[in-house]
């Protein structure tokens, strides 16, 4: 049967809709143009409609429109290029293994930037924190996060990023159309097959110079976390070889469990339909097995360059495992980040902001036997 083309027909309509949204109109290179012709036909393959379409143009719009914005703000900041990222520290993980509470957690020292949510939608120079409250771009943050809690509480409660938070690099990498920004909302197995074999360097190098661009005006070391890093692990090393890689574990029966129950109560509130959990799950341990075996044997020729946590030691001694990476990378823990990172933890374990009820997976699921050498290395 022949796949209908309606969504690949809309190449240039949606080029031509952004571009009148952002008032702008220079997209950049068009290394861009494989991925998302690829995005395309699989979202047609899929035969992908109703409030579904609606929300899969929603996202290619809004990220040729933020592709867009950082086009412009290279052009108006063109010394960008001279800032170097040095020794970045960065989180990565499979989902649900406590990426976002340990980002949150370092984010408390001064000593590090992070891109946070009200700059992932549409990069730029990072406003003075003063500023950000009458910033159009915070209040629209702002507004989008209100919606969400609105139409996805459960989803916002597993996850729910403010808009002064630090952010996942996933977003602003998602500009290159070669992520798992597109596929984790939508079963979209032809574009599985495509990420599964591209190279991701360009969407890196991209990336790094949207943290040039956004920490113009700031000397402090980076601070990252993005769990799809552990898939990139190869470009990422390549354009940020000196980066301090922070990797968190947890039993994949867990992760996958509460992973696939926050994809079906984001799904569900934004299209109205629950996910087809079982197709999900088998997308999800295909995707993040490759991603482990990837960042296991990366480990193997780098280990100077990773710390290793278990999920249950950032809830039960989270200065303990700050001290362990930071004398691992040989930075200064002083006693006002220390301070602030007590008082985050002490706050987050009040808030409870973890807890959500999932479908649990049987160790002995045949799901996770790809993950096998991964549960056996790290003693999960």
């Amino acid at each position: 049967m022949m796949t209908t083309q309606i969504w690949q027909s809309r190449f240039d309509e949606l080029h031509r809709r952004a571009a009148e949204q952002a008032g702008l109109s220079d997209f950049g290179d068009t290394g861009y143009h494989e991925g998302l012709r690829i995005l395309l036909e699989s979202l047609d393959e899929e035969g992908i409609a109703g409030r579904k379409a609606a929300v899969a143009e929603a996202v290619i719009l809004a990220t040729l429109v933020a592709r867009l914005q950082t086009e412009s703000q290279w052009r108006a900041h063109s010394d960008y290029r001279t800032r170097t990222i040095a020794t970045p520290v960065i989180v990565i993980g499979v989902p649900r293994t406590g990426t976002t509470a340990l980002h949150n957690l370092l984010s408390q020292d001064p000593q590090f930037q992070g891109i946070e949510k009200l700059i992932c939608d549409a990069p730029l120079v990072r406003p003075p924190r003063k500023a950000w409250s009458n910033h159009p771009q915070y209040q629209a943050s702002v507004a989008m996060v209100e919606q969400m809690t609105a139409i996805a509480p459960q989803a916002m409660i597993a996850h729910g990023i403010q808009p002064d938070d630090v952010d996942e690099c996933l977003l602003p990498m998602a500009q290159s159309f070669c992520s798992n920004t597109f596929p984790s909302q939508f079963d979209l197995p032809l574009y599985d097959r495509w990420l599964m074999a591209a190279d991701e360097t360009p969407s890196y190098s991209r990336y790094k110079d949207v943290l040039r661009l956004v920490g113009l005006n700031d000397d402090r070391r980076w601070l990252l976390k993005n769990p799809s890093h552990v898939f990139g692990i190869d470009a990422l090393l390549a354009v940020f070889p000196d980066a301090c890689v922070v990797q968190t574990h947890r039993h994949p029966a867990a992760s996958l469990a509460s992973l696939a129950s926050l994809l079906d109560s984001l799904m569900t509130g934004l299209t109205g339909e629950s996910i087809d959990r079982e197709r999900r799950l088998r997308r999800e341990a295909a995707f993040w097995a490759e991603g482990v075996r990837r960042t296991m044997a990366a480990q193997d020729r780098y280990p100077d360059r990773f710390v290793n946590v278990l999920q249950k030691d950032i809830r039960s001694d989270p200065l303990g495992v700050v001290r362990a990476i930071y004398t691992k990378f040989g930075l200064t823990l002083s006693a006002e980040a220390e301070a602030a990172m007590g008082g985050w933890a002490e706050s987050s374990k009040e808030g409870g902001s973890e807890g959500h009820s999932y479908g649990k997976i049987r160790h002995d699921s045949s799901l996770l036997e790809a993950f096998a050498s991964y549960i056996q290395r790290y003693d999960l």
